[in-house]
């Protein structure tokens, strides 16, 4: 059965205007700790990486190791993302590709499988007087315990209300290849009462399936439906150079939930070229 990719918030994009004479780099590490209703824990270990190759042209990476115990089985969840952003402004074009591969082992019979997904995801955003506008697509297709292709339509409607506040609004729209057809929506608003520190809360409701964060770059790898989710998050930059990150997050699904801790440190660099 396909289980949850531990989240990590990494924040939105990295839209800042650099000096011609620099490149732009952003690496990052996360330790999220996962509790379910079911008594079965979660603890991954994940690493992200942004780098401006050339004006405007960012390259993505990200890998994420994520181990799951039950009281009678393990899984081993690796995954893999390749992609980038490219910086028209006022237009940013984001694509990329991920590659899941899992590994379950049953251990009273000492049964075991692999599964795999491959999953395409290509995002546009517009900005136009202090809004940004935009449409993000995802494929997928999943290979294993449970064959599914599904295809993921998410809608975005962000507002910078002032210096302190920004909001965004996300419907999703989910097909899968079974007929099934989901609705959900996302808020989620951000508070900056300092210069270095940002708290950000929200979260969504309906009904998702294997969701995919193009902002994030993270999966609900799960085949129960998630109906709702809520979270809360603190950012603090001691530096301009380093970002400290932690939050909780609650995810309720059809038949049961799961808590999340995370904390993570983000950079900022300059490079000279």
């Amino acid at each position: 059965m396909k289980l949850f990719i531990a989240i990590l918030f990494l924040g939105s994009f990295a839209f800042a205007q650099l000096e011609e004479e620099t490149f732009y780099l952003s690496p990052s590490v996360f330790y999220t700790n996962g509790n379910y209703s079911e008594n079965v824990s979660s603890s991954s270990i994940s690493f992200y990486n942004t780098l401006e190759i050339f004006k405007g042209l960012y390259l993505l990476n990200h890998y994420d190791y994520l181990t799951i115990s039950g009281s009678d089985y393990d899984y081993l969840q690796q995954s893999f993302l390749a992609g980038g952003i490219v910086d028209l402004f006022p237009y940013w074009i984001k694509f990329n590709y991920v590659h899941y591969k899992g590994d379950y082992d049953y251990l009273p019979y000492e049964y075991s499988y692999s599964d795999y997904t491959n999953l395409y995801n290509l995002d546009f955003i517009y900005y136009v007087d202090w809004y940004y506008l935009g449409t993000s697509y995802t494929y997928q297709n999943q290979i294993g315990f449970d064959n599914t292709r599904l295809h993921q339509l998410t809608l975005r409607l962000e507002k910078i209300l002032s210096d302190e506040f920004f909001i965004s609004l996300k419907p999703c729209f989910t097909a899968l290849d079974d007929g099934m057809i989901l609705f959900s929506s996302s808020a989620k608003l951000h508070y900056a009462p300092l210069h270095n520190l940002v708290i950000k809360a929200g979260g969504f409701a309906g009904e998702r399936k294997f969701y995919f964060d193009s902002d994030l770059l993270t999966i609900f790898n799960q085949n129960s439906i998630q109906k709702y989710l809520i979270f809360g998050q603190i950012e603090y930059s001691p530096s301009d150079l380093i970002k400290l990150i932690a939050g909780y997050q609650h995810n309720k699904f059809t038949d049961f939930s799961v808590d999340y801790l995370y904390a993570g440190i983000k950079g900022n660099f300059q490079i000279a070229k």
